[in-house]
């Protein structure tokens, strides 16, 4: 991977990406090596968390009798760390489902149209096993006509 990849991986993590690199790392040729970028990013962020709260730890205990905290920058550093792996670990779930739709998959397509897609699906599997339709697939049904009857 080069380094200009996984540095738009992680611009992308920061929302800092112009449009047309985001664009760029969600075309279906790039979405495997996107998901390997954020693994290897969420991997070393986890290793960084877990040394600094040794690293937190450590100094709390050796300094337990300062007035101000020892570790309170340390601590600022791992709650930067913990965020910013909340943010690539959501980036994952994205590129997880674009890989999921398909390498041919349109990247402007939405997860509601996925869904809908799926309802419809189902709807008509139904129909030719000519099976009832529960509450439950009812109320399904209607979430296609935008109405919520759960």
């Amino acid at each position: 991977m080069s380094e200009t990849f996984e540095l738009l991986v992680s611009e992308d993590v920061k929302n800092k990406l112009a449009q047309h690199d985001k664009d760029f790392l969600r075309l279906p040729e790039n979405r495997v090596k996107w998901r390997d970028c954020l693994l290897t990013i969420i991997d070393t962020v986890t290793t960084k968390i877990d040394g600094l709260e040794e690293e937190i730890n450590r100094l709390r205990n050796t300094y337990s009798d300062f007035v101000v905290d020892p570790a309170a920058s340390l601590d600022e550093q791992r709650d930067k760390a913990v965020r910013f792996r909340f943010y690539a670990e959501k980036r994952l779930a994205e590129a997880d489902r674009l890989l999921a739709l398909g390498e041919d998959a349109d990247p402007s397509l939405s997860l509601a149209t996925f869904l809908r897609d799926a309802i419809m699906a189902h709807r008509q599997w139904h129909a030719d096993e000519g099976m009832e339709s529960t509450e439950g697939d009812d109320c399904l049904y209607a979430a296609l006509d935008g109405e919520w009857k759960f």
